[in-house]
């Protein structure tokens, strides 16, 4: 079993780290020949989100060569906080603003990344011994130093049993697309919603509106958006327009907390595509660049909380 590579995108890497981070401890990362996959199961919250995310390779790595009798396909299981401190180190635009500065005053400009799976030596002498990431990161301080650093990050390899455990949630076809507007407006608003409730939500139609809404005994708001753009794979099957009127709202009801999850990748910026499958779930899909062409795709389940008839 090998893996080496270099990172072509320490930028987008980190943002994309630091948004998983906020979900959970632990990441499951799927290496293969044309794309990486980051996946979070949804088993530490209560809250339930999971991530299926596939990445092309070039949109993140150069040089980059894997090797496995698991049809070239090595499935690792890493701490998401142990990542994001190498990460750091390593991207110096992260240094671009004063709050960010604070937290990486030491990462290196003009970094050139390099990862390879490795294996720490049994601490006995004998055999097996602990799976390791190692970053070689060399670039320039800010004194205008050239170093280099060297980080250890402890992996687990998973085996084919456990691998055959992960399974993508089955959801039922969505009832409605719709491109959401900014996800960083999106979570300041739900921020201070958090504040009223628990739990929100979200309804949208076939006519470009949505609506976020929270009840509790103390209070009730509500706030919409007109105007935005349903995908085409929103639109009706044909036999069903004029049975699903454009203005009919469809719903569901989710953990305030977990939809804040998904929010935190607004760092990763792209189109971001809400499914509302009506007392079921929400499937968000956040997208590296243009859609069309889009170098990967992040995918959010959120799980809804039903209420009665809601």
């Amino acid at each position: 079993m090998r893996f080496r590579t270099q990172v072509s995108n320490v930028p987008l890497l980190h943002k994309i780290v630091r948004s998983l981070a906020s979900l959970a401890r632990l990441c499951i990362i799927r290496l293969s020949a044309e794309k990486v996959h980051f996946i979070i199961s949804g088993n530490e919250g209560k809250d339930g989100v999971q991530v299926w995310s596939q990445v092309k390779v070039p949109t993140l790595f150069t040089q980059f060569r894997i090797e496995s009798n698991n049809d070239n396909e090595i499935w690792l299981e890493i701490n998401l906080d142990a990542l994001l401190k190498v990460l750091k180190s390593a991207d110096s635009s992260a240094g671009t603003t004063n709050e960010a500065s604070r937290f990486n005053s030491t990462a290196l400009s003009d970094s050139d990344v390099s990862i390879k799976l490795n294996k720490r030596p049994a601490a006995s002498g004998g055999t097996g011994g602990q799976a390791i990431w190692v970053f070689d990161i060399k670039g320039t301080t800010a004194l205008g130093k050239l170093m280099s650093i060297t980080h250890e990050v402890n992996v687990n390899v998973l085996t084919k049993k456990r691998q055959d455990e992960l399974n993508e949630p089955m959801c039922p076809p969505p009832d409605v697309h719709l491109v959401l507007p900014s996800l960083l407006d999106l979570r300041n608003i739900v921020s201070r919603l958090s504040h009223l409730a628990e739990d929100v939500k979200m309804s949208a139609n076939h006519d470009g509106a949505m609506e976020l809404s929270v009840m509790d005994p103390r209070v009730e708001m509500s706030m919409s958006w007109r105007n935005l753009h349903n995908p085409a794979a929103s639109l009706p099957a044909d036999g069903e327009a004029d049975a699903t009127p454009k203005d009919k709202m469809f719903s569901t009801t989710v953990s305030i907390k977990g939809l804040l999850k998904f929010l935190n990748c607004h760092l990763v910026g792209g189109t971001a595509i809400a499914c509302i499958c009506e007392k079921h779930c929400i499937i968000a899909y956040v997208y590296i660049g243009d859609v069309d062409e889009a170098g990967g795709v992040l995918t959010f389940f959120i799980p809804a909380k039903n209420y009665g008839d809601d």
